[in-house]
């Protein structure tokens, strides 16, 4: 690419005896005072994985080339974490990374899967940094939304002992200790934590575990989002959270995710259109879950014919973002 990088790894803050630190890619002459930074969040359902997993080489590499810092931070995981201490990490990182490389408020937050989620759900705190753009990809976008209060579906395959795997989850909650990683299991299939997270859909407590309310998940399904106590609206941002002066957003998704429903994309995408904020939907047909780590090229500034539709679908959202830092 021709572009010298530094990378440094900073600790952005200390809860306990756990020190949450975060990684920045940096041209060589950027300028904090002026340039533009890009924080992505890693994804894992909040259960697992951690600041290296599966890096959007893509995104990455157009940072690159364009003189953007690119960051990836830890933070705190569910089940031993409740939802609004792992928000506030991310809060704390978008500050963070505002402070030391984003001083003039050139500041895009982006995030895969659950990390989609922490993206979006930043983008709408109050105590964030103003964001020039948002980029959730296959974002699990609404924790209010049908797949996660509905009881009875399955991900992938139904949990055994199903009562006893959620009470696990509960006793982890009770006793910790708090981590801010958990590498991608090898063996998904027979992972503990990946059982956690199968366990959360199928009981349909994932709201509950987010917010650390028993039975919330129920009492959505009855009564909607207006049952979700004000303290804890912030962790549903698809609900609360979007407003006429949010961040210009890019929202990419396939259209054959099976971990994470497109429709939650577009569920965001009408609503902030509705509000008359700058919208991309780029709905990539016949991608599944991971899609841009698994099929796209690590760069799309190079033409490559195999895969020139999905390229396509990658440079027009990092255009848009581009548009959004003018």
């Amino acid at each position: 690419m021709g572009t010298r990088i530094q990378t440094s790894t900073s600790v952005y803050k200390v809860v306990g005896n756990l020190s949450l630190t975060i990684d920045v890619y940096v041209p060589e002459g950027y300028n904090a005072e002026s340039g533009t930074a890009l924080i992505h969040f890693h994804g894992g359902y909040l259960v697992i994985g951690e600041k290296t997993t599966f890096p959007p080489n893509w995104l990455i590499n157009a940072c690159h080339r364009r003189g953007w810092a690119y960051a990836t931070p830890s933070y705190r995981l569910m089940p031993e974490t409740a939802g609004l201490e792992i928000l506030q990490d991310a809060v704390d990182a978008t500050n963070w990374v505002r402070d030391n490389f984003a001083r003039s408020n050139r500041l895009i937050v982006a995030g895969s899967s659950a990390g989609g989620y922490l993206a979006l759900a930043t983008a709408a705190h109050p105590q964030s940094p103003p964001v020039t753009a948002v980029l959730p990809i296959y974002g699990m976008l609404d924790p209010a939304g049908p797949r996660y209060v509905k009881p009875g579906q399955p991900l992938a395959s139904p949990v055994d002992n199903l009562e006893s795997v959620v009470e696990q989850i509960y006793a982890v909650r009770e006793k910790g200790p708090a981590i801010d990683g958990y590498a991608f299991p090898k063996d998904i299939a027979t992972d503990t934590r990946y059982i956690w997270i199968k366990a959360l859909h199928e009981a349909a407590i994932y709201p509950d575990v987010l917010t650390d309310i028993r039975g919330l998940a129920e009492q959505i399904n009855e009564r909607g989002a207006d049952a979700i106590p004000e303290g804890f609206r912030q962790l549903f941002p698809a609900s609360f959270g979007l407003h006429r002066d949010f961040p210009p957003t890019a929202l990419l998704h396939g259209d054959s995710d099976v971990a994470v429903d497109v429709e939650l994309s577009r569920d965001v995408a009408k609503k902030l259109e509705s509000l008359g904020v700058k919208v991309l939907l780029e709905v990539v047909k016949g991608r599944g879950h991971g899609f841009d780590v698994i099929e796209a090229s690590a760069d799309i500034d190079i033409i490559n014919d195999s895969i020139g539709e999905l390229n396509s679908s990658l440079s027009r959202v990092f255009k848009f973002l581009e548009e959004a830092v003018g």
